[in-house]
């Protein structure tokens, strides 16, 4: 005999508006909770069918919208880090050329005699 497994509606509910909002894909849930795909589309389609209140939809919405923000933010802090050092290190390579000795006219002493 098959045994079958019984979830609580908030967790249908949980899974059901990650899978809405994108946070997860239907195969990444499925391998972690050991979950049948087929089996959360159901759970995702009862729920819109029983009219999610706009808050939750909205909620889900916006949590999906944080974390690309925040991704967003992420990948900027980075490239921000890299134009400092990159900025860093031409300014040193500036400075390291003018003290090599770049020599001008007025330092090379031509026109003037050596006493």
């Amino acid at each position: 005999m098959i045994r079958r497994n019984r979830f609580k509606p908030e967790f249908k509910r949980k899974i059901a508006l990650e899978l809405l909002s994108g946070a997860r894909t239907a195969g990444v849930i499925s391998k972690q909770e050991g979950i049948s795909a087929t089996t959360l589309y159901k759970w995702r389609d009862k729920y819109c069918a029983d009219d999610f209140t706009s808050n939750e939809m909205e909620t889900a919405e916006l949590k999906n919208r944080i974390r690309e923000l925040e991704e967003t933010i992420s990948e900027l802090a980075l490239e921000n880090h890299i134009l400092k050092k990159t900025e860093k290190l031409l300014k040193a390579l500036k400075k390291k050329e003018n003290l090599s000795g770049s020599i001008s006219s007025q330092n090379s002493g031509s026109g003037q005699a050596v006493k």
